[in-house]
């Protein structure tokens, strides 16, 4: 079997006669909340907005759901990927335990979502085990796992057998947060999508946005087909685009690789034990393993800083390599199998690894969702939330945690 570089599977598994075509923008518009960017995040912020009765327009420089969306591993975090005795010295038990219990709102919340819209998204629930290889491994999942009972934040400790049976690992324990899962990240795209156009949500591919022009109350977004003129421009983007350089400062672009094998055989899945549950081990940068529901093993990790384009194709077949190593040293039994996919995906990431979620004070009539990081999905409909308070002027307390004035305060 040929290794397929460079294709993401859930992409690439989709039939594209039923991949849904939206129109190019064309002539003026007048609307309230212009969102750019249509990935899971613009899509999501889309139908939350359209459900409040906002009238929005998005718009897509390619297709609607096949860039970082189709892309992503499709992890359904009930917390964030920041431990959480670094978000308690950084911010306090306090703001540390409202982040926490936030982020596992709003999974929860994206989960109930995709159930309520009947989205065949495949979404699994189950579990998150954050394990340890070496006693120092131990240690710091220890003290970790003693934050969250002091904060009265939800976890529980495995044993090593318990992390056998579970994973079929031999490790020295692990953390265990419930209710984590996955999803096939385009579907749930497009569902979202669909359910946003069903609210008068108008949805524009293939519409890039040439120039941005702030006006007294209302911002001008210019494509090759007409002019876009909305109250509020929400930016909800991986990265900064090009019209937003000067927050480029506020991120780095990294580059996170996955390898997908074929379906493997019964006796490979004897040794991954009984849970289904997501892993997620102690390495810099760490390494992630998923099933998927056709009994295909996805492991995601080897980071590095985003390459040029010139050496994306050799890197990629490295980091494909080392994934498959590295995946092999754990689980002995799929040595030898070769992946059928690999692939990368872009990562932005904050200063301090929290997404960025609300206004920028240089940027007025803006909304920013920005640095999704490695948090997962449910970021998604966080931002969305998020949003939807900011503009509608019903912010809740915390809400600013997620803005950039954290940001701005540690310079």
């Amino acid at each position: 079997m040929k290794t397929r570089y460079g294709v993401s599977y859930w992409l690439d598994r989709y039939p594209k006669s039923r991949q849904p075509v939206y129109p190019k923008h064309r002539g003026p518009i007048d609307t309230q909340v212009a969102i750019l960017g249509g990935g899971l995040t613009g899509c999501a912020t889309a139908y939350v907005f359209a459900a409040a009765g906002v009238r929005v327009v998005v718009l897509e420089a390619d297709r609607i759901g096949q860039g970082a969306a189709a892309s992503c591993p499709g992890l359904l975090r009930l917390e964030p990927a920041v431990p959480f005795r670094e978000l308690q010295d950084r911010h306090g038990r306090r703001v540390a335990r409202h982040l926490w219990q936030t982020f596992r709102r709003s999974g929860l919340d994206f989960a109930a979502t995709i159930r309520r819209l009947k989205i065949r998204g495949e979404l699994v629930s189950d579990a998150a085990l954050r394990t340890g290889q070496d006693g120092a491994d131990e240690k710091h999942l220890r003290r970790e796992m003693q934050a969250l009972r002091d904060a009265d934040v939800e976890g529980s400790w495995l044993s090593p057998a318990r992390l056998k049976q579970e994973t079929g690992l031999a490790g020295t324990g692990a953390i265990r947060s419930p209710g984590d899962g996955y999803l096939d990240p385009y579907r749930v795209t497009l569902g979202l999508a669909a359910a946003a156009v069903q609210r008068k949500a108008v949805i524009f591919e293939r519409s890039s946005v040439i120039r941005v022009r702030p006006l007294r109350t209302t911002v001008e977004l210019q494509t090759a087909g007409g002019v876009v003129s909305a109250e509020t421009v929400i930016v909800a983007s991986n990265y900064p685009p090009a019209f937003f350089k000067p927050l480029r400062r506020h991120f780095r672009l990294c580059d996170a690789y996955c390898v997908l094998t074929s379906p493997v055989p019964s006796f490979v899945r004897r040794e991954f034990g009984r849970s289904r549950a997501i892993v997620i081990d102690r390495a810099d940068p760490p390494h992630v393993l998923r099933r998927t529901s056709d009994e295909r093993v996805l492991f995601v990790g080897a980071d590095q800083r985003h390459v040029p384009v010139r050496v994306r194709d050799k890197m990629l077949v490295q980091r494909t390599g080392q994934l498959m190593y590295e995946l092999s040293k754990l689980y002995p039994a799929i040595s030898g199998i070769q992946p059928e996919y690999g692939w990368d995906v872009q990562v932005s990431v904050s200063a301090d690894g929290f997404p960025c979620v609300g206004p920028h004070r240089n940027y007025p009539h803006h909304l920013f969702a920005l640095g999704a990081g490695h948090h997962g999905v449910g970021t998604a409909f966080l931002a969305a939330r998020v949003l939807l308070r900011q503009y509608l002027d019903q912010a809740e307390k915390g809400d600013e945690l997620f803005g950039f004035g954290r940001l701005l305060g540690r310079q």
